[in-house]
């Protein structure tokens, strides 16, 4: 059941282009090693620019565990998330 789910949100969100490019995780092809190749040449971009460079990491692991679940599923209301996924 939950790979079911997990395909049905996957088709909304790429059906309608909520799904920024910039996304690492959560996406097909698109892993942490695909992350780190990014910033990687990111990095070397700006610094061959003489720029100063900050990276910031979040780790969201456990985000979900203290989510406020009635102000998600009022949002997924407002925005019209399909009845097959709320």
């Amino acid at each position: 059941m939950e790979m079911v789910l997990i395909n049905r949100i996957n088709h909304h969100v790429y059906t309608n282009g909520y799904m920024n490019e910039n996304q690492y995780g959560f996406r097909p092809q698109n892993s942490i090693i695909g992350a780190a190749i990014a910033i990687k040449n990111f990095v070397e971009q700006g610094l061959a620019r003489g720029e100063v460079i900050a990276i910031v990491s979040l780790d969201v692991e456990e985000v979900f565990d203290a989510a406020w679940w009635p102000g998600i599923l009022k949002e997924l209301r407002e925005c019209t998330c399909p009845k097959n996924i709320y």
